[in-house]
């Protein structure tokens, strides 16, 4: 009876041990922990690197700014969930011209997803568990062709952005990541989406493009680091446009300092 007894008590104790090495592993609150500055006062700064396509391929340019992320307000959202007022401000690149205000956004933080809304587009960041290859429909909320009005100039590049077929995935959980001149020893990355035809450009006769969205979090820091890139080349047309040119824009965002 009594090695019964002890042979249950091992067992329960065993699996006691196991359930709450599991808890520990995948907590709800790695949303927040990964999503800092989430109080209000916090702010981080970042070089922000836009290079932008212009027809014919004339006026290619990279433009340098300084983006500071601060919260700003407490809120409740429409559902009266808590959540967090950001606002993005821009300044020149050293700094010395005044911070202007350019984004707001809402952040919604719930035991299962980090919800963003940014121009009245509602995003889900990250979801829960982090690990490993965990997958979901990042832009499940967003309606059909979301961007058009925000890239009229774009002409048909629009239609090759189908954000509800993005199946956003972690990728490196836990691992280190160097953004700039930084690395940050407890990491995650969120690929959005990777897609690209004729990419590089060997054949410059045919038609490319390019739709890439990759986000990096550090643990208890927030977005060190995001790349995307919303581009299609056009090919020189025998009765029209004598050579060919890409339309579009890539962007780049590294951390520098937060608080």
């Amino acid at each position: 009876m009594k090695k019964e007894l002890s042979a249950a008590v091992i067992l329960l104790v065993t699996l006691s041990a196991l359930i709450g090495c599991k808890k520990t592993s995948y907590r709800h609150d790695d949303l927040t922990m990964y999503y800092n500055p989430l109080q209000v006062g916090k702010y981080a700064v970042y070089q922000l690197d836009s290079l932008t396509f212009y027809y014919y391929g004339q006026l290619d340019t990279i433009t340098h700014y300084l983006a500071k992320d601060s919260v700003e307000e407490a809120i409740t959202d429409n559902e009266g969930r808590p959540g967090w007022r950001v606002v993005r401000y821009l300044s020149n690149l050293s700094g010395t011209a005044p911070w202007i205000p350019s984004l707001t956004f809402w952040v919604t933080a719930t035991r299962q997803r980090l919800e963003v809304v940014e121009n009245n587009l509602r995003f889900i960041r990250l979801a829960f568990p982090i690990e490993d290859g965990f997958s979901w429909q990042g832009n499940s909320f967003l309606p059909y062709d979301p961007f058009r009005d925000f890239f009229v100039d774009l002409g048909d590049i629009t239609n090759h952005m189908d954000l509800h077929s993005w199946n956003y995935s972690y990728r490196n959980v836990n691992k280190s990541f160097t953004a700039g001149n930084q690395t940050y020893d407890s990491t995650v990355t969120v690929m959005q989406v990777d897609e690209s035809s004729n990419v590089p450009i060997v054949i410059d006769t045919l038609f490319a493009s390019r739709t890439y969205w990759s986000e990096t979090y550090a643990r208890n820091i927030g977005l060190v680091y995001r790349h995307t890139a919303f581009w299609e080349y056009q090919p020189p047309k025998l009765n029209g446009t004598p050579v060919g040119y890409k339309i579009g824009f890539e962007m780049t965002l590294t951390l520098l300092s937060h608080n």
